[in-house]
């Protein structure tokens, strides 16, 4: 496996620090990691980088603002994961605007690193569900599954790739389908089952994904979600 990150931060040691411990996690887990590194926005500003790439980038980033280059990213069509490094913890809540995969205090730690690589290593992992009509077969990746929803004797699979959302529908019951999904997808709704994976929030009502989408959770299923969402977060 691989996977490319860009590193967006100004200081020396915590670059050197990072890539350590990166190439550490690597190892570890079997990927072939290639990283750039940019000491601010205007460096980065017009360069490439991949649908899947992963981005460490540092809230206060000398006269940048991490923040503003994380929502450029965003308005340009990245859907891929952002992580925020900074060393107050008062500016975390800032990075759930840009829809932020989580965050690091510096200094880093191999623990709380490989704590926040979990569910980029559950995606690399992932396997395919496939959708299937007698007109075409699809091989849609599972991290890019927001939710199944059922109507009568279908079932829509909801997706997002970037900006672009889309839906497919098959011909399935909600309960044979849970039986081949993966732990990631639970069931919040009598005909709703989400990926925890891509939960933002979560209410006594309802469940608020990635892509903003808010999904009822009933009364049945909360005491489940919440438990799921809160080792999600390591509560």
């Amino acid at each position: 496996m691989k996977l490319s990150i860009t590193i967006l931060e100004d200081e020396t040691t915590h670059v050197a620090q990072l890539k350590q411990l990166l190439e550490h996690w690597g190892q570890q887990n079997n990927i072939s990691i290639s990283i750039r590194h940019y000491f601010n926005g205007k460096d980065f500003l017009g360069e490439k980088y991949d649908e899947d790439e992963l981005f460490f980038i540092d809230i206060k980033l000398g006269a940048s603002n991490g923040i503003d280059i994380a929502k450029q990213l965003r308005k340009d069509g990245f859907g891929g994961n952002i992580i925020f490094l900074t060393a107050f913890s008062e500016y975390v809540f800032d990075g759930y605007h840009v829809q932020a995969l989580d965050y690091l205090l510096k200094p880093i730690s191999q623990e709380k690193l490989e704590q926040c690589m979990k569910p980029i290593l559950r995606d690399m992992e992932t396997s395919y569900h496939i959708y299937q009509t007698k007109a075409e077969m699809v091989k849609i990746p599972y991290n890019k599954i927001l939710a199944f929803s059922s109507y009568r004797h279908y079932v829509d699979i909801i997706t997002q790739l970037n900006d672009n959302k889309s839906c497919y529908r098959q011909k399935i019951t909600l309960k044979n389908l849970q039986k081949q999904l993966p732990k990631e997808f639970v069931r919040c709704h009598r005909t709703i089952i989400i990926n925890i994976n891509k939960a933002i929030r979560l209410t006594c009502k309802d469940i608020t994904l990635s892509d903003n989408s808010v999904y009822p959770v009933s009364e049945t299923y909360l005491e489940h979600v919440r438990q799921v969402f809160s080792e999600l977060l390591n509560i």
